[in-house]
């Protein structure tokens, strides 16, 4: 990743890569120009932003996306520890509302996790969040998801994937966001994954068959409503979590805890933490 300047606007952007070689895996760089088209196609305030894409004259395939001040959740909660509950549930329902669009327009990211969440400060407002990097993204219907039935491929980040992710031949839908999006949310409260096996085996069997202990247990601070609201998320079988984003997000506002981090604890946070 590359940080630029556009040069007739004169304002800053990311600039993401892939130069040709070797070592470059033709699948790559498909799943690199599917992710493109895919983000381009979306619009909400809360999914990064594609500014432009293509090839350079030796090959490299490029996008160019809004440059975002700030931090990954992942570096986030490494630096700063567990977030306070109101400020997790303000950046998660942001994510729904990113996802629901993705949704809509049959998208399914596939691939959410705390890096792929980035905690940012845009045109004057503290705490936006942006969903990146749809990379693994698949469409809900169509030749992809009959290619993934018929090659057995299993994709994602084996601490957030859901269940049917790490199964073979099993179809991935809307749902399975909905298990990573709650498996980001325990480590956002926690400061850890909601499974922590030490092999591939041990994480695929565990996503598919403990019993996850509830925030609150590794956090008192966590309250029931909300503890509720991400083991419902993490259910085992899609048929058990919540039906949508939209319908996630309504949960989370329902909390109790929902209205506790205004504009001005997030400005006031940022300001003592990564100043002007």
């Amino acid at each position: 990743m590359y940080l630029a300047e556009h040069c007739l606007l004169k304002r800053p952007c990311a600039i993401k890569l892939i130069r040709p070689g070797k070592q470059t895996d033709a699948q790559a760089i498909l799943r690199f120009e599917r992710e493109v088209r895919a983000t381009a196609k979306l619009s909400h305030w809360n999914t990064v932003s594609i500014f432009d894409y293509g090839r350079t004259d030796d090959g490299t395939f490029y996008y160019v996306m809004e440059y975002l001040p700030g931090l990954s959740l992942a570096d986030l909660v490494s630096r700063y520890g567990p977030l306070p509950v109101p400020r997790a549930i303000h950046l998660l329902r942001q994510i729904c509302r990113a996802l629901y669009e993705a949704h809509a327009a049959g998208l399914v990211h596939r691939d959410i996790k705390p890096a792929n969440i980035f905690v940012s400060r845009l045109g004057g407002v503290c705490d936006v969040a942006k969903l990146l990097d749809f990379g693994l993204v698949e469409l809900t219907v169509g030749e992809a998801q009959a290619e993934k039935a018929r090659s057995g491929s299993i994709s994602g980040s084996p601490q957030y994937m859901s269940p049917e992710q790490a199964t073979p031949h099993h179809v991935t839908d809307a749902r399975s966001d909905i298990y990573s999006l709650g498996a980001t949310a325990y480590y956002a409260l926690t400061g850890r994954a909601p499974f922590e096996g030490q092999t591939l085996v041990q994480l695929i069997l565990a996503h598919a068959g403990e019993a996850v202990v509830p925030p609150s247990r590794h956090r008192a601070e966590v309250p029931l409503d909300l503890d509720e609201v991400v083991k419902k998320c993490l259910a085992k079988s899609p048929v058990d979590r919540f039906t949508d984003a939209n319908s996630l997000e309504q949960a989370l506002a329902a909390c109790s805890d929902a209205p506790g981090w205004t504009d001005a604890q997030a400005a006031s946070w940022w300001q003592e933490h990564i100043g002007t």
